[in-house]
């Protein structure tokens, strides 16, 4: 069966990417855009397709639930219950990701000592040409919820990984045994079969099983601590190949610790996240230089605003996770200058339109505390990441300069302007096909693969 990918039109039933004689030093087109389809997947749930082209045995982690049964209909004992899990498993699990979840939205307020368990993840399989099976792993990205971006922000790293995607990356190894492929088991005569199996067999030369991995954002950095793990854990690299998509830096390890991995990276030279989160990539990365006409095919008018493409160039020159940081206690230091009207404003843009938000910002409640805690816990993260306390002589010149941007530019303009410069260039796909243009990393798979260079390390 053939079914094709909906936003590069590949083929999700051909895996020839994957065999021995297809691998090279470097990243492959074909795989790239397999990769993407497997990263949007991961925030869609939308399984028909896949299920066209004969993956089954489709299992879903959505936070602390983890959802199994969706299968192939044709392979199963009753065929409509089949069919009525298909549709309902993924129905659950977007209705689950993306509920607000009010007295949840207000514990993740509370910075506690461990986050909260938010990684969420799609695994299927399907029998290749050659015998083996292909197992498909999709780790998904930052949610909305003001919940899901808490691991982002947990940048302490004793044993040499990112804390809060390292959770997320346990959060996973722990439902190994639970992930199921109960009609491949069947298939190969076996009376159960999970990942935790797999990941044994494919520690061997001759396992049935290879592996193909995929994320977006956050679900990059998951995937490479997920793999790096495995590897180390005995997995052969040459039974698991992995991409990720405008990935965040995971490691404190030194370079020669973090090479050498079946990881690939395909970044846009614009996307901000792809330069933070620690010190760096687990595998190699691809940039795109981003230009003018790429901006403009992608960017859907944004690069003609004055102030995005400004902020843009502040942004492009940061080298690493210590000057996001500092520009962000640089921006709080220039606020908690402007008038208590101003601030509770850009508060609210900051911390976003949930409930559990309206109840900080309510007007009886002094928002120059709310400022002052966000200033506390981004010093923090600082000292987390950097084992110092940051530089007060480049924050205070960093707040002037801001200062006098949000002067000229209004400050509530100024903080929207910063969303959508961390958010337009780090856009996986356009979840309306319908749109003229297409977002950045679908254009690069699609259209200006030839043009990655190895990232500079």
């Amino acid at each position: 069966m053939s079914a094709y990918g909906p936003f590069t039109q590949i083929d999700l039933s051909n895996l020839d990417f994957l065999a021995p004689e297809a691998r090279s030093e470097g990243p492959s087109r074909e795989a790239a855009r397999f990769a993407l389809e497997l990263s949007a997947l991961s925030y869609s749930f939308e399984v028909e397709p896949w299920l066209d082209a004969g993956w089954t045995d489709i299992s879903i982690q959505a936070d602390e639930r983890l959802l199994t049964g969706v299968a192939l209909p044709d392979a199963a004992e009753r065929p409509l219950y089949q069919r009525v899990m298909n549709e309902w498993i993924p129905y659950a699990a977007r209705r689950h990701i993306a509920s607000s979840g009010a007295i949840r939205q207000i514990k993740g307020l509370v910075w506690k000592q461990s986050p909260m368990r938010t990684g969420k993840a799609i695994t299927m399989i399907r029998p290749m040409r050659d015998g083996r099976f292909a197992v498909m792993i999709g780790f998904m990205g930052t949610g909305k919820r003001r919940i899901d971006w808490e691991a982002n922000f947990r940048f302490s790293h004793p044993d040499g990984f990112h804390e809060g995607f390292l959770t997320h990356a346990l959060q996973f190894e722990e439902n190994s045994e639970k992930i199921v492929f109960e009609q491949t088991a069947q298939r190969l005569g076996l009376a159960q079969l999970n990942l935790k199996d797999i990941l044994e067999e494919a520690r061997r030369p001759d396992s049935r099983f290879i592996l193909f991995a995929s994320g977006h954002s956050q679900g990059a950095a998951v995937l490479q601590i997920w793999l790096y793990r495995q590897i180390r854990a005995g997995l052969l690299p040459g039974n698991v190949l992995g991409y990720g998509f405008a990935s965040p830096s995971v490691s404190a390890l030194p370079s020669g610790h973090r090479e050498g991995f079946p990881l690939y990276h395909i970044l846009n030279s614009d996307d901000t996240f792809t330069r933070v989160g620690l010190f760096g990539h687990i595998g190699r990365g691809y940039v795109m230089d981003a230009d003018e006409a790429f901006r403009r095919f992608c960017y859907r008018g944004h690069e003609t605003d004055e102030l995005f493409m400004l902020i843009l160039a502040r942004f492009r020159q940061f080298s690493g996770t210590e000057d996001a940081i500092l520009f962000s206690l640089g921006l709080l230091q220039a606020l908690s200058l402007r008038p208590s009207a101003d601030i509770q404003a850009v508060l609210g843009i900051m911390t976003g339109p949930g409930l559990a938000e309206r109840l900080l910002l309510r007007r009886d409640e002094p928002v120059e505390g709310l400022l002052r805690l966000t200033n506390r816990m981004l010093r923090s993260s600082y000292k987390n990441a950097m084992y110092l306390p940051p530089d007060e002589g480049k924050v205070a010149a960093l707040a002037e300069d801001i200062g006098r941007e949000m002067a000229a530019y209004g400050p509530e303009r100024y903080a929207r302007t910063v969303f959508k410069v961390l958010g337009v260039p780090h856009t996986l796909v356009f979840s309306d096909r319908n749109q003229p243009g297409s977002a950045p990393y679908t254009y690069i798979v699609v259209r200006a693969f030839d043009r990655l260079r190895p990232e500079e390390v």
